[in-house]
């Protein structure tokens, strides 16, 4: 459970636009989670959790693609006020993040995975799976 909160400590504190960040164990429980202060929710915490619930059970599913494509490494639901980032994690949990959707209609290039610092997140994920 440490590593789980060293793991959601280090993710709230380098991006400001994480709203929310979870692990979920395989049944969808919340077995840690973070809220940044002062944030409040947009989806209610029971329908956060149906949402798990699916992200587990795509997951799942996607599985069955790795011979052909390699494990999964993250995947981004972008809505018009919040983004959805799910990265499974080596022990078979799930790592849920939220965070805001910032306006890009005047961008000149559109890179999404750039805008949530999706290297960044995957940094602090395999930094604390590879302390002891």
């Amino acid at each position: 459970m440490e590593k789980y909160e060293k793991l959601l400590n280090m993710l709230m504190d380098f991006n400001d636009s994480i709203r929310f960040a979870a692990v979920c164990n395989t049944n969808g429980d919340i077995v840690w989670n973070s809220q940044r202060e002062g944030i409040k929710n947009i989806v209610p915490l029971d329908e956060t959790k149906q949402t798990i619930m699916r992200a587990i059970e795509a997951w799942a599913q996607n599985s069955t693609l790795e011979n052909h494509v390699g494990s999964g490494l993250y995947s981004i639901a972008s809505y018009e006020k919040i983004k959805r980032i799910t990265v499974p994690l080596a022990d078979g949990n799930l790592l849920f993040i939220s965070v805001n959707n910032p306006q890009t209609k005047n961008l000149k290039t559109k890179s999404y995975g750039q805008m949530v610092d999706m290297g960044k997140i995957l940094s602090i994920v395999d930094f604390v799976k590879s302390q002891k």
